[in-house]
């Protein structure tokens, strides 16, 4: 276990988990905001095989981390990490739609920035496409700023001081 909130966990991914990441992650309306239109079985069963043995710290490696409710074991999302520097980090997060509008996110977010800080780290960039409302008031929530367009990716760049 990587942390706990008070309704959540943060994990590492296990490769049981393919199924469900693939689950939520396929889903019209989650995939709608991300870099991908389906999440096949096979792609989630390399991304926990690989995340669930790569160095959490290690620059330049990046891994996704299980959200998972804490009082049924259900996961319901994951975070999307990527090591930039010793300092500085690029995040990311999918919830399964049935999980949208409840706090989570917020809440797996706040815990997991402190985590970070404890850890060193000073800086949180995150990217999102324009559309994702949600998401940019999330951001507004956390005080990110703005610091980049991509006219190749289409999507917008966020960053944090911690």
């Amino acid at each position: 276990m990587i942390l706990e909130t008070k309704r959540l966990i943060l994990r590492r991914l296990e490769e049981s988990d393919a199924n469900r990441l693939s689950q939520y992650r396929s889903k019209e309306e989650v995939a709608q905001y991300q870099s991908w239109d389906k999440y096949p079985i096979n792609t989630a069963k390399k991304r926990c095989k690989y995340s669930n043995k790569v160095d959490l710290y290690r620059v330049g490696k990046d891994y996704n981390l299980a959200i998972q409710l804490k009082d049924n074991q259900e996961m319901i999302g994951d975070l999307f990490v990527c090591i930039i520097s010793k300092k500085s980090i690029s995040l990311g997060y999918t919830l399964d739609s049935d999980y949208w509008h409840q706090g989570y996110a917020k809440e797996i977010l706040e815990a997991y920035f402190d985590y970070l800080k404890e850890n060193g780290f000073k800086k949180v960039l995150c990217y999102i496409y324009p559309e994702n409302i949600a998401s940019k008031k999330i951001l507004d929530y956390f005080e990110f700023e703005k610091f980049t367009s991509s006219y190749l990716y289409g999507d917008e760049g966020y960053k944090k001081n911690l």
